[in-house]
Order: C-alpha cells, then structure tokens, then sequence
C-alpha cells in the first residue's frame, strides 16, 4: 500500500504535466512554446519512471537508479527548456525560427553529456538553481512591464517550485504533520506544472 502511494504521488506531476500542456496547446506554434512544451515533458517521464518503479513493488535496483537519472535529467534539462523558453518573451529576445530550434535541441543534448561526463556533477546540480533564477528573473520582467496576468501566474509557479526544492525537495524522506514530504513535494510539483502551463497560454496568447 505504502508503494502504491508513493506511486500515485508521483503520477500527480504526470497529471499536471498533462493539464499544463492542454493549457498551452493553443499556442504551440511558437518556438519558445516548443521549449516548454519539451520540459514539460521531460519532467511528466521523470515522473512516469517513479511511478513504474513504485507500482511495480521494485523499490531499489535499476529502477531506482533510472528514476534517479531521469530525474536529474528533467530537473537539468527540462527546468532550463521551461525557463529559457519564458525568458526569450519576458526579456523580448528576438530570434530567427532556427536559432531557436537549435536552442530547444542543444539543451537536452548539452544536459545528456553532462550526466556522461565524469566530473559534471557540480554543473550538472547547479543548472536547476540557474533555470529557477532564469525563471524569476523572466518573471519579474513580466510584472516590470505590468503583464499582471501572465507574470502573476508565472511568479506563483516559480515562486512555487523555489519552495518545493528548497524547504521540502531536500528532506524527502522526513514527515510533516505525518505526511511523508515525498508525496507533498510531488503534490507541488504537479501544481506547479498546471501553473507552468496556464502562465504560458497568458503570455503567449498575447504573441500571436
């Protein structure tokens, strides 16, 4: 019962994962969509292992470690896509159609050298700090230039994720209020991806 808890937390982000992207379906033409839409889905796979793993009663062993992996990958990788993808609008970085594809593509890949590469672990930890900063950083760009309905949304996600991965994301395996911060900190995460999602409809619906 206790696997099957942690399984269906996990499967929260994989839910909100796919309620963020159905937000901001409408605008999937654009690059910097693209790039969100890419994290977002690299963190509902990261998820997808979890659940796998915990469903399947195989705590420990190669599923624990591809969780592992792919968790690391979607925080590196998935987090930078989200956040460069909201930063090239907020800071209204113009680029051509191929210069983002690039971007888009060279993230994943430059992140899957890093967890490769021996001696990356440092850069490779330090990236998620660095896409949360991105992302407040676009954030505050949105609310400097009065873009109330987009930027609130994408502060309060981001805002969000800062309080998951500082206050519960490093005590995982402790309680509060007898409830295992596992489930709370994916319970968040999975809000964080619908906000993810709505914060992209707001701001892109207005870059047709």
């Amino acid at each position: 019962m206790t696997n099957l808890a942690f399984a269906l937390t996990d499967f929260l982000v994989v839910i909100g994962v796919i309620a963020g992207l159905w937000r901001l379906w409408p605008q999937r033409r654009h690059g910097e969509v693209r790039m969100i839409r890419m994290g977002l889905v690299l963190m509902a796979l990261a998820a997808l292992v979890g659940t796998i793993r915990f469903a399947s009663g195989e705590v420990d062993g190669p599923l624990a470690t591809a969780h592992s992996i792919a968790s690391s990958y979607a925080a590196a990788a998935g987090l930078l896509l989200i956040a460069t993808g909201l930063a090239l609008i907020a800071f209204r970085v113009r680029l051509p159609a191929g210069v983002t594809r690039y971007i888009r593509m060279g993230i994943p890949v430059f992140i899957a050298f890093l967890l490769i590469f021996p001696g990356s672990d440092s850069l490779l930890g330090a990236l998620p700090a660095l896409a949360l900063l991105i992302g407040l950083a676009g954030s505050g760009a949105l609310l400097t230039r009065r873009d109330w309905p987009a930027g609130l949304v994408w502060l309060a996600a981001f805002g969000l994720l800062a309080f998951a991965s500082l206050v519960i994301g490093g005590s995982r395996e402790a309680t509060t209020l007898g409830l295992a911060n596992w489930h709370i900190y994916h319970t968040l995460l999975g809000v964080w991806a619908v906000l993810t999602g709505e914060g992209a409809r707001r701001l892109f619906s207005g870059h047709a």
